[in-house]
């Protein structure tokens, strides 16, 4: 009988997110890419207490959704998405269900039930860009929420610029997709305005990427990123990256001593190189957390080093993996740093 733990199961965390966009705005594509599933998903909306699946067109670009209801993948139940048609109409009702929606949203107690993130769609083929872009500033007024303009279809754009281009159709020969961008799109959005832009969207190798990185960046609670983190769990790139963004930068340069002595005290000589960035990942990463405290980027290492202390990671590390590193996926290191982190966040936010 194997005496190898079995890996922790990671609580059920909601990553919550609002997309706005008008049909044929690639929705659905983007949500698919997100979620890694050509499937279509299924679509709960809540009676009293209840939530039961509703029978609608499971294509956003043609269903009739409400706001309220919740967008599901089978294969990625972490996260809940929300569907709110554009504003080409003009309607001053269609923006005011969005307002209403999320300043309720924003301010639900558990942070599970919370809007976490908006992402506005606008697709490049159109010609009237000011009027998808038109209440870009309006959604969220007082900033609780992060929106990021998702401009997608940008491949076709660049290649309708240089067929126009070859053509004669624009004026100036210094004109290129990145100036029609800037002069015809970036305008409306304002200096701060955060957006990415999404290529090849419609073929299979198509991702969003730089749309779960630009997420994880501007979200406002350190504690809200570790959950997108924690659904982006198969992501090792992404957990790794923003450790490093959010803690390296304002390190001193005795933070190597301190992981240093970290690895050294937890792991004997000859311990294989993926427990030790494992450790160095979960040390980084819980200082991360602990920064809005108030406490400094040293301050929270060490306060990190010495909780690492405390819950023995290193020798928990090696009573979980006890085969060789080679006999385990990366999902297998993935997920058990994800669950001590979550176990942290648990212990600090007793409001997830």
């Amino acid at each position: 009988m194997s005496t190898q733990q079995a890996p922790r199961q990671l609580p059920k965390i909601k990553f919550r997110v609002l997309i706005i966009g008008r049909a044929n705005a690639g929705k659905t594509s983007i949500l698919q890419r997100v979620c890694d599933t050509t499937d279509s998903p299924v679509i709960y909306r809540r009676n009293g207490w209840e939530e039961e699946p509703i029978q609608l067109d499971p294509s956003m670009d043609r269903g009739e959704h409400k706001i309220d209801d919740e967008i599901i993948f089978s294969n990625h139940k972490g996260y809940v998405f929300h569907d709110s048609r554009g504003f080409e109409s003009g309607g001053v009702n269609e923006l005011e269900i969005v307002q209403n929606f999320v300043q309720q949203k924003s301010g639900e107690p558990r942070l599970a039930s919370r809007l976490h993130a908006i992402w506005y769609c606008v697709p490049m083929d159109n010609q009237r860009p000011g009027l998808d872009l038109k209440h870009f500033k309006d959604i969220c007024p007082d900033q609780n929420v992060p929106v990021i303009a998702v401009f997608t279809k940008y491949d076709q754009f660049k290649l309708d610029v240089e067929m126009d281009l070859e053509d004669g159709d624009v004026n100036g020969a210094e004109t290129t997709p990145e100036i029609q961008f800037e002069e015809n799109y970036l305008c409306h959005l304002g200096a701060r305005a955060k957006y990415v832009r999404l290529e090849k969207m419609h073929k299979p190798d198509g991702c969003c990427k730089e749309l779960i990185e630009e997420t994880a960046r501007v979200l406002n609670d350190n504690v809200v990123t570790l959950m997108l983190v924690a659904v982006q769990r198969s992501n090792v790139e992404l957990s790794v990256k923003l450790a490093v963004e959010r803690t390296l930068p304002h390190l001193r340069s005795d933070a190597e001593d301190i992981m240093s002595m970290t690895i050294t005290k937890q792991f004997s000589s000859g311990t294989p190189g993926c427990y030790l960035m494992t450790v160095i990942i979960i040390l980084l990463k819980h200082a991360t957390t602990l920064r809005p405290s108030g406490l400094s980027s040293q301050s929270a290492l060490s306060q990190a080093h010495l909780d690492c202390q405390k819950l023995n990671i290193g020798p928990k590390i090696i009573q979980h993996f006890t085969e060789p590193p080679q006999n385990y996926s990366v999902q297998d290191f993935v997920d058990f740093i994800m669950g001590v982190m979550v176990g942290l966040l648990l212990h600090y936010q007793d409001n997830i």
